[in-house]
């Protein structure tokens, strides 16, 4: 274990997206299965990127550890549906109503290092199917910053927020971000993005 190491926190058993293969090569990234997690490590950590698959209620029993992580200047990327808020300033999941086509409509709010260049278009289908960047959004905190806007009311499906006390979340209240798009190209940029931003590499 070191200080300061970005952690790919991983929910199964199976390996981890090829998205991720550089980072991983180049030791920028560490793999931890959750269940062998130590609130330690995770306090220690720089970074942490999560999945669609974590266990949130094991997450959120965690809040001494993610509090320690915060406080230390953590980043957190986190993906899939919010349903158990593990700081008192997150609320829950808010799902989309009728799920019609114009409901999956993405557009750009904000800038990001994780998004720059990209148009959000490209990500609104995948193999044809529209939907599955995501289909809701979890409300962002006060102070947070929309980055993507879902549907035509826009609901922040995409936020950063930079906790007051310390630390940073980059919400993508959907499918993990690195599997959204037909071309594997921008899967693997958007991965090596958020491992970058997680490093303080990028802001």
């Amino acid at each position: 274990m070191a200080d300061h190491e970005i952690l790919l926190v991983l929910s199964g058993d199976g390996p981890p997206s090829k998205a991720f293969a550089a980072p991983l090569e180049a030791g920028a990234l560490a793999i931890v299965r959750q269940t062998e997690l130590a609130d330690a490590r995770l306090a220690a950590a720089r970074g942490v990127v999560t999945t669609m698959h974590l266990d949130q209620v094991d997450f959120a029993r965690r809040s001494a550890a993610l509090e320690a992580f915060f406080d230390r200047g953590g980043r957190l990327a986190f993906m899939g549906h919010l349903a158990r808020p593990f700081l008192p300033q997150l609320a829950s999941f808010v799902p989309l109503g009728a799920g019609r086509r114009a409901d999956f409509a993405l557009a750009a709010l904000g800038e990001h290092a994780v998004f720059e260049g990209l148009d959000r278009a490209r990500l609104e289908t995948r193999r044809g199917v529209a939907g599955f960047y995501g289909r809701g959004h979890a409300p962002i905190p006060p102070g947070g910053r929309a980055l993507t806007g879902l549907g035509p009311s826009a609901a922040p499906i995409d936020w950063i927020w930079e906790r007051p006390g310390g630390g940073a979340i980059l919400m993508h209240a959907g499918n993990d971000l690195w599997t959204v798009c037909d071309d594997a190209s921008v899967n693997v940029a958007l991965a090596e993005r958020i491992v970058a931003w997680c490093s303080g590499a990028t802001t």
